[in-house]
């Protein structure tokens, strides 16, 4: 688990908020889901914010040309660099591919406040090593994951990041989680993803080797459960508002996993607008229980379930209106809430 506490259905944020302004997304943060406090992506402050732009900031021969909205990899240009890079690298020197505030006003304007009053733990999130080398292509379109030497740097690219926030966040006195986001990790085993489950936790388990907090990985879509619960991880979310079938067929491992003392992300809040207005924090509940019941048939102990669980959104939050956010974030706490309530 390794948070010093048990979660009950705590709301947490996965990171992104449809805000410009690094203080207003604190504060709607801090109201909605403020005992685990999840730093803001704040993605219409422009590509820089994004979270392909922000995960592979500062890697080798990276190129972001916000005039024409494309990110990618210079090839010539990363030859050039990747000595420095890996020089940093096996020095530890993990300030070398350190955020600035241009990619994560968020976090600094987390820093700056400081005072964490209600705060049990705080949260950092990057992309991480598969999605960042599926989407990061180079000057040729082709994406990095099929370069060997350039895969094999992205993870320790994401590592270096993952430990200079946990070094930044740590300052605050709280526990921390470190999330990768991983929304390509469903194609992995598929024709289209040139490795394999093994090699996926292989490189995540590099990007994470350092964490001295709660190791978490998001991962959404229609996520293969059973392979992602044996990861050495002590957080898994996923999307059980849209895939919960995909949960209860890997019960055999939850129900380990759970045993074993880790925590689930339970994905439960639509980030789908159309759905958003049409749901209902009972509605959602209701949904749940049906899956718990069908997960307690199987043998997973769902009451240690959920006091093992934290309750988020199903994806990102960023792509939607303010207020349509605002509503999805207020069904966060009702739900959670209403979870609690039975614990």
């Amino acid at each position: 688990m390794n948070l010093p506490f048990e979660p009950f259905c705590a709301p947490l944020l996965l990171g992104s908020l449809p805000y410009a302004d690094a203080v207003l997304a604190l504060e709607v943060s801090r109201r909605y889901a403020g005992e685990l406090l999840a730093w803001p992506q704040l993605w219409p402050r422009g590509l820089r914010e994004q979270l392909l732009a922000q995960g592979a900031a500062g890697f080798p021969g990276l190129v972001i040309d916000e005039a024409a909205g494309q990110v990618f990899v210079d090839a010539e240009l990363a030859k050039q660099q990747i000595d420095i890079f890996e020089l940093a690298y096996l020095e530890g020197r993990v300030a070398a591919v350190q955020f600035s505030d241009r990619e994560a006003s968020g976090l600094f304007e987390l820093l700056r406040q400081g005072s964490l009053d209600g705060v049990r733990a705080v949260k950092g999130q990057t992309l991480g090593p598969i999605s960042l080398v599926m989407q990061l292509i180079d000057e040729q379109q082709r994406p990095l994951i099929y370069d060997e030497a350039l895969f094999e740097a992205a993870s320790q690219f994401v590592r270096m990041r993952v430990a200079w926030q946990q070094q930044r966040l740590a300052e605050l006195g709280k526990p921390v989680i470190i999330c990768l986001d991983e929304p390509y990790l469903e194609m992995v085993g598929s024709p289209f993803l040139p490795i394999d489950w093994d090699d996926a936790r292989d490189q995540i388990g590099v990007a994470l080797q350092d964490i001295s907090g709660c190791r978490a990985v998001f991962a959404g879509g229609t996520i293969d459960w059973g392979h992602l619960l044996r990861f050495d991880l002590d957080l898994v979310i996923g999307d059980v508002y849209a895939h919960g079938i995909h949960l209860l067929g890997a019960a055999e491992s939850l129900a380990a996993f759970v045993e074993q003392g880790g925590l689930v992300g339970l994905g439960l809040i639509p980030t789908d607008a159309k759905a958003l207005a049409h749901t209902t924090a009972a509605d959602l509940v209701e949904q749940l229980g049906i899956l718990l019941g069908d997960l307690e048939r199987a043998g997973v102990e769902c009451r240690r379930l959920l006091r093992q669980a934290v309750v988020t959104p199903n994806g990102a939050l960023g792509a939607l209106a303010p207020a349509a956010a605002e509503h999805a974030l207020r069904l966060l706490a009702a739900v959670s809430a209403q979870l609690r309530a039975t614990l």
